[in-house]
């Protein structure tokens, strides 16, 4: 078998498993992934039918024929709002303007509709006479693509591949993520040489579709970007942090570690503690992990962050434990609670439910949050939901313990509110209702009763 057919295989291999690895690690950020994913999948295609069109193998698969140019047209694109949304959590949710970036597929429906109204004989005659006849793929019959669009397609790409250049660039000037902005410009620029190769090589045999055959197969720049692809499949995994969500579990070990040293050697605890903060790196943590909201990315770890802004980990264990004197998490889960507080102070909570505002904080689950939130709270006044006869209710309540479940365990006197002032208070069994905000002062819990939030009851 050719080389030119082996390594496209072996790439479409890798492209499969990438779209496999990112339907089972990458769930955390949907958007994003099924961007990336209908890029690598529509690669994927491209490759394969230009695999069966070349080699004659076509005619067996009439079905497939003329079927993906839309699908290439949204290449560029996706690559691009993917690229954009991982390097800045801004634009990795979705806008209604990205829609516009795929606007470009609609010519490409309207020249694909001519062959896939035929029925299947048809069909069959058609891919019949490309396996005999290379030229004919090209030649813009009624019942081939116009070959405007060999030209359409990888300017587009080509266009998408500068862009996503351009915007690396920009945030390279930022000093963070350097580790994911290398990629970014390894990637892009792996795209750019596909692309302009394939321009080249659909220019090339459009003005000479008598060597169609030869240029297709035993050309060097048909191997040259055989080559390309299979390196751009293969720079999937030389990130994986960004693309997979994948973590080296090193902050736990890490952690570890300092703290079985701070017990063996007591003496280097001292010099820890004595050891000047790097103000730089406090500044630029903040500004990633507060400021660009890299708190909110689901799964987030210490090695990720690391990753991110290039960072040793090991530097990022020491300022954590040394100037914030606070593992990774539980610094992360406070930022996340305090914005939790924030939207609901805010009257978010009219508008969505709680777990809705915890999952776009950056915890994984409802529950999640709920433990986060017992870690961070001490003692004070809680707010509880519940139902009394047929009225639902919130109360504050002070001082009273609570299990591992989060549920009162006793009777106890509830004073009712109305517009913050106490008005009522009754007895009455509360062991199933759970906790729902924990406020700082007595004012703010009456404030917060106020504005009506309902957490529920069990």
């Amino acid at each position: 078998m050719h080389p030119f057919f082996l390594t496209v295989i072996g790439a479409i291999f890798i492209l499969s498993l990438v779209v496999i690895l990112l339907w089972t690690y990458g769930r955390e950020k949907k958007y994003l992934n099924a961007l990336l994913a209908a890029a690598i999948f529509s690669t994927a295609w491209y490759a394969i039918i230009f695999l069966l069109t070349s080699s004659g193998q076509i005619q067996y698969y009439p079905m497939l024929f003329n079927k993906g140019l839309p699908f290439y047209y949204i290449i560029g694109p996706c690559f691009f709002l993917y690229l954009r949304g991982a390097l800045n959590p801004q634009f990795s949710k979705f806008r209604k303007s990205h829609l516009l970036h795929f606007l470009i597929v609609i010519p490409a429906f309207i020249s694909v509709a001519p062959y896939n109204l035929l029925n299947l004989s048809q069909q069959q005659a058609v891919v019949n006479r490309v396996a005999t006849d290379l030229h004919y793929a090209f030649s813009g019959e009624k019942y081939i693509v116009e070959p405007w669009h060999w030209f359409a397609f990888p300017i587009s790409g080509l266009i998408y591949s500068v862009l996503q250049l351009r915007f690396a660039y920009i945030v390279s000037r930022q000093k963070l993520q350097m580790k994911a902005i290398r990629w970014a410009y390894l990637f892009s620029g792996l795209l750019s040489l596909i692309f302009t190769g394939m321009l080249g090589l659909n220019l090339a045999i459009l003005q000479n579709a008598n060597n169609a055959y030869f240029m297709l197969h035993k050309s060097p720049l048909i191997l040259a970007l055989s080559l390309t692809l299979l390196l751009l499949s293969l720079s999937f995994f030389l990130n994986p942090e960004l693309i997979f969500g994948f973590s080296i579990k090193e902050d736990e070990q890490n952690q570890h570690g300092t703290v079985s040293a701070a017990q063996s050697q007591p003496h280097l605890t001292e010099k820890r503690k004595i050891k000047p903060v790097d103000k730089k790196l406090i500044e630029q943590v903040e500004h990633h992990v507060i400021e660009n909201q890299a708190f909110k990315q689901t799964g987030l770890t210490m090695s990720g962050l690391a990753s991110q802004m290039d960072v040793p980990n090991h530097k990022l264990s020491e300022l954590f434990n040394n100037h914030y004197q606070s593992n990774f998490n539980t610094y992360v889960n406070k930022l996340r609670i305090e914005y939790v507080k924030q939207r609901l102070d805010s009257g978010d909570w009219k508008q969505f439910t709680l777990e809705a505002i915890a999952l776009d904080a950056g915890f994984s689950s409802r529950n999640t949050f709920f433990v986060a939130f017992k870690m961070d709270v001490s003692s004070g006044y809680f707010i509880v939901g519940g139902v009394v006869g047929n009225e639902k209710f919130e109360k504050t309540i002070q001082g009273l313990s609570y299990n591992d479940d989060w549920m009162f365990d006793s009777t106890t006197v509830i004073t009712l509110c109305s517009d913050g002032t106490p008005v009522q208070s009754i007895e009455c069994d509360i062991s199933n209702f759970k906790v729902a905000y924990l406020a700082n002062s007595f004012s703010s819990a009456i404030d917060f009763v106020a504005k009506g939030f309902l957490l529920g009851s069990n």
